[in-house]
């Protein structure tokens, strides 16, 4: 691996920005895409809205021999390796196999990594330090909640920048991974626009609808909307 992810197109960034998670899950669906959100996956603070090119993270079960040969520094620490050198911008996909019983990620990893620019962090582990990480600037994905037991216990990063699998989702090196409160979902790079942009008008479009729903119009009709409500809606958009 280079080592290299290409930038999300600031257009692009701007538009996945302003749009939900559920909007862009039902924009992925719609195109035949039902495996894109991260069932499980929640954000471990306030700070939880992301959107970056995905660094992929690999652990298996642990070693107990080569543990040790990490331990005594006979042999290279991956762990801090990959975690140490993640580009700037990117969302780093740490898959364990769900080893949500320990943490791969504590308060002084996570404020490295905000330091270095990473824009975000997503593993199927636990967190440590829970309450210092959940008010860091840095957004974090998880699925144990509290685990501070260190992920040696459990697991081992062995590689990086190949395809992983994580709470059901096959991600790609460079695909894109977005996130906000609703959880964390992935989209194929070369679906990256079109979706941006499709999500960007439907998320307009419900905002429209809302409130037409909470002026009083039925909900039948109005959503899903009919012909008639779509006129509307048309005559709204050209008014504008």
């Amino acid at each position: 691996m280079s080592g290299v992810l290409a930038p999300v197109p600031p257009d692009v960034a701007a538009l996945l920005g302003g749009v939900g998670v559920p909007t862009l899950s039902a924009v992925l669906s719609a195109r035949g895409l039902r495996s894109r959100f991260l069932h499980g996956i929640v954000p471990a603070g306030e700070a939880c809205r992301c959107v970056g090119p995905a660094l992929t993270i690999r652990a298996i079960p642990v070693r107990e021999d080569l543990r040790e040969a990490i331990a005594r520094g006979e042999a290279p620490n991956l762990h801090r390796r990959f975690l140490g050198a993640a580009p700037a911008g990117s969302v780093i996909v740490c898959a364990t196999g769900g080893a949500w019983h320990v943490s791969v990620l504590g308060d002084i990893i996570a404020t490295a990594l905000h330091r270095n620019g990473v824009a975000g962090f997503v593993s199927d582990t636990g967190v440590s330090d829970l309450p210092a990480v959940s008010r860091l600037p840095l957004p974090v994905f998880h699925c144990g909640g509290s685990a501070p037991v260190p992920s040696g216990a459990a697991v081992m990063i062995i590689d990086q920048g190949l395809p992983v699998g994580i709470a059901g989702v096959a991600v790609f090196p460079d695909d894109v991974m977005v996130g906000d409160a609703s959880g964390v979902l992935c989209i194929p790079r070369a679906m990256l626009r079109d979706v941006a942009e499709a999500a960007a008008e439907k998320e307009r479009m419900e905002g429209w609808i809302l409130d037409r729903i909470a002026a009083g119009d039925p909900l039948d009709g109005t959503y899903p909307p009919d012909a008639q409500t779509r006129a509307r809606y048309e005559a709204w958009l050209r008014a504008r």
